[in-house]
């Protein structure tokens, strides 16, 4: 992580799956991973945890669900391959999608990530007397206020310079990215699951462009991830053991916890249209956007202000799909903001080839933002999506600064023995 490695080239190919970009294949992959357990809760009547109850499907609730991941989806691949091309209707040619700049560290790179892991310890250290070891977090009331909000800063910061590794020319570059994700791991302990989630998917994406990752490597890896989530879940909830406890039903509930808890919002948006406009409220979605990522030492009492809090009752469990806060906030006018990310995504698509800035951006849009979107609803991968670009900048600026003291020592010692 400290020193280049001469052999690494410094570039990708980005890849293309048939005539998708890289963006538009994990934005496709994301709405099945989110999509699929809900209709496997109506289709094969499955209510483990009490997902069946929860979501209380009907085939009318389902259709309509259908409708609106189809419409974003089409929205987004539109827009994507717009932007790419200037021409939608281009049938299926293969554009260059150019190459991914790798990031160059240095030994200044590997200090500043050591000193963000430990910063992460710290905030985790100071969220013990909130209790949130001792029981989800996401069923008390302590994932509000300054240090929480503070420990969530730290481990996006991890997360993402640990990307940045992946994404290097370091040498051990992928043993450094996993160091990083274990210390991040520390998230798991309060059943915070989306850094771990997140670093799997970039790390698959590394191996994807790397020509390293093989369907059977990839369900392989998938499975491994899910039995690790299910591992971590009887850790956590103490349950007793018993013949079923490793069924199929069993296994696969960490995907449908996550998939149909996740989709409350969505179910609940549909089932009520009567609380929010057909028309939408984009000034709605601009205050909130700007309150959300407004630093809370500004604005203390942000959360309060949210117009989406308004419909938290839609979402018992906490969880904001992006669809239901796109019916909220833009109503049947929703598809209009995919297509702006299908473009935006292929804009830095095009960036990343000519800029290793933008290149580490593109790879946290990808496995990140588009992620994120699909289970957080907007405010929180916004606010990622600049904190993670005003990171990268102090990062370029500490670089450079680093580079340039070396020099101007030398040059006030050559004045000094000059005079």
């Amino acid at each position: 992580m400290i020193e280049g490695n001469p052999h690494f080239a410094a570039r990708l190919n980005l890849k293309q799956v048939g005539v998708l970009a890289p963006h538009s294949f994990l934005f496709l992959f994301f709405s099945l991973l989110y999509f699929l357990p809900v209709c496997a809760v109506l289709l094969f009547n499955y209510s483990e945890g009490g997902t069946g109850k929860a979501a209380d499907l009907d085939s009318a609730v389902l259709w309509r669900i259908a409708a609106v991941y189809s419409l974003g989806l089409v929205a987004f691949l539109v827009g994507s391959r717009v932007m790419r091309k200037g021409n939608v209707f281009s049938k299926g040619r293969r554009t260059d999608l150019g190459s991914l700049r790798l990031f160059i560290p240095t030994n200044r790179f590997g200090i500043l990530c050591a000193l963000a892991a430990a910063i992460l310890l710290l905030s985790k250290a100071l969220l013990i007397p909130l209790g949130v070891y001792s029981e989800y977090a996401f069923l008390t009331d302590s994932m509000t206020g300054g240090i929480w909000s503070f420990s969530m800063f730290c481990s996006e910061a991890l997360l993402f310079l640990s990307i940045v590794v992946l994404f290097s020319t370091a040498k051990r570059n992928v043993s450094w990215f996993i160091i990083l994700t274990a210390i991040n791991g520390i998230n798991l302990l309060h059943g915070t699951r989306i850094f771990t989630m997140i670093a799997c998917v970039a790390f698959c994406f590394f191996q994807y462009l790397r020509g390293k990752l093989s369907l059977r490597v990839g369900v392989a890896l998938f499975v491994a991830a899910l039995g690790l989530g299910y591992l971590i879940f009887l850790s956590r909830s103490h349950i007793e053991l018993d013949d079923e406890t490793f069924s199929i039903s069993r296994l696969v509930s960490p995907l449908m916890y996550e998939g149909v808890f996740s989709q409350l919002s969505l179910i609940g948006t549909i089932r009520h249209p009567e609380a929010w406009s057909i028309w939408g409220s984009f000034w709605a979605f601009a205050h909130d956007v700007i309150c959300f990522v407004t630093p809370r030492f500004l604005l203390p009492d942000k959360d309060s202000l949210l117009i989406i809090d308004e419909f938290s009752d839609l979402s018992p469990l906490g969880a904001a799909s992006g669809y239901a806060q796109g019916l909220v906030y833009f109503g049947f006018f929703f598809p209009f903001f995919y297509l702006a990310l299908g473009c935006f995504g292929s804009w830095l698509c095009r960036r990343a080839s000519a800029s290793r800035f933008w290149s580490m951006i593109y790879v946290y849009f990808v496995c990140d933002f588009l992620f994120r979107i699909m289970r957080d609803g907007y405010l929180i991968p916004i606010k990622m999506i600049i904190n993670t670009i005003v990171i990268l900048v102090f990062v370029q600026v500490y670089i450079r600064i680093g580079r340039l003291l070396p020099a101007m020592v030398d040059s006030a010692t050559q004045i000094r023995e000059y005079r």
